[in-house]
């Protein structure tokens, strides 16, 4: 073999070997950060809650649920009920207005919420849920779902950018339903975006495992694996921050 070949052939034996050596450094990062986000949003299926402390139980859905026999939903002791009708500027939930309809026909006080998209414009977001949902006298208020999570990412925004179509998006919403929107979002968004610039609207936190430390919340998201006959797999679970009365008390506060 000659001398050029030889080289040649360690040349493609180091290019094979540095191709592997870098596909196992991607599949580890790729382990790595799927292992931490499951652990973060997923791992906890159950927990010691104490349902004397928060009675009032809700759920929140999407049409990820499929088909909801929500007779069934109604007699598992399941108050209420968020469900995603839009996100982005033009996309709307396929199953919202029939899981809208099926719920208040089974006696559930319903809430609506819009998935937010950072890198789209806030108002435009706003009023593509506006065109979708009709709220009533007995309906929750409009929930913005604004979180930094898989697939909901950004690249260039600016902080203040993020924040400026927030506040727009909140607003133009505020505008047409006479009351302030609720905002969801995980603990670790809120401490980047929401905590003390957008302190005055009522909030849905993300918290698994532990009951939030923050005392303000008005609703808490604990886990995505409840359990609730008539909705097939598993579904997140919430709890209002209060009593029955103080929940009726909320419900009838925000007039439309």
């Amino acid at each position: 073999m000659t001398k050029k070949r030889k080289n040649n052939k360690a040349k493609k034996i180091l290019f094979i070997s540095c191709a592997l050596i870098f596909l196992c450094i991607l599949v580890s990062v790729a382990y790595i950060y799927g292992r931490d986000y499951y652990r973060k949003y997923y791992a906890c299926p159950t927990l010691g809650i104490n349902y004397n402390k928060y009675p009032v139980v809700g759920i929140d859905i999407s049409s990820h649920q499929g088909d909801i026999d929500w007779q069934l939903v109604s007699e598992s002791n399941i108050s209420f009920a968020f469900m995603k009708a839009t996100e982005g500027e033009d996309f709307v939930d396929k199953n919202f207005d029939k899981n809208w309809k099926k719920a208040k026909a089974n006696n559930i006080i319903t809430g609506a919420y819009l998935f937010y998209r950072f890198n789209k414009d806030g108002k435009i977001q706003a009023d593509n849920f506006i065109n979708t949902v009709k709220l009533e006298d007995n309906d929750l208020p409009p929930v913005v779902d604004f979180e930094l999570s898989y697939g909901n990412r950004f690249s260039s925004v600016s902080h203040n950018q993020i924040q400026n179509h927030l506040l727009k998006c909140l607003l133009q919403l505020e505008k047409h339903y006479k009351c302030k929107p609720i905002i969801y979002t995980n603990v670790n968004t809120y401490n980047k975006y929401i905590k003390g610039s957008f302190d005055d609207y009522p909030l849905w936190l993300c918290k698994l495992c532990t009951e939030p430390s923050l005392k303000t919340w008005t609703f808490w998201q604990y886990t995505h694996k409840g359990i609730v006959p008539g909705i097939k797999g598993s579904v997140d679970m919430n709890f209002f921050n209060g009593s029955y009365p103080d929940f009726v008390d909320y419900v009838y506060e925000t007039r439309f």
